[in-house]
């Protein structure tokens, strides 16, 4: 199947270091309260912290399980995270993050990039193909601003 790669980048600011910031993308007891997932409902939250290590995440949510997996491709520590998500569940495609950190004295603005995989379907006509693409985006940048604003009260 061929796909699109749609680009979601977003920017906020949190009220805390870049290295705690930071910290919270990359520490399991921490990014299970907030990525993807939350402290009541998380199941999983591991990570091999490394290059070509890979991080997991299970949650489970009316009864029903979401996993998303990935691994890690460049690590700058704190500064920049860039690495593969995966949710197996809704599809094969493998999505790549982008995640900078940017050390503002006493808060941190983050940059964030997802290059979400959107798949072609013959079935499509150009309009509803398009509608489809910004449909995607903007149900997975509503998520993000969700976890985002999550992340913002557990560090602030």
């Amino acid at each position: 199947m061929e796909w699109e790669i749609v680009n979601l980048d977003m920017e906020f600011k949190v009220n805390a270091s870049v290295e705690k910031v930071f910290e919270a993308w990359t520490n399991p007891n921490v990014f299970k309260q907030w990525l993807f997932t939350t402290k009541e409902t998380n199941k999983v939250a591991q990570n091999q912290f490394e290059i070509n290590g890979e991080w997991e995440i299970v949650d489970e949510r009316g009864g029903k399980t979401y996993r998303a997996t990935g691994t890690y491709m460049d690590i700058v520590k704190p500064y920049k995270l860039m690495y593969s998500f995966k949710m197996p569940q809704f599809s094969y495609l493998e999505d790549i993050i982008t995640v900078e950190f940017i050390d503002l004295e006493n808060e941190t603005q983050v940059k964030f990039n997802q290059g979400l995989k959107v798949p072609l379907d013959d079935t499509f006509n150009k309009q509803s193909y398009e509608q489809s693409k910004e449909d995607a985006k903007k149900q997975t940048e509503e998520g993000y601003n969700k976890m985002f604003e999550q992340l913002k009260q557990i560090l602030e």
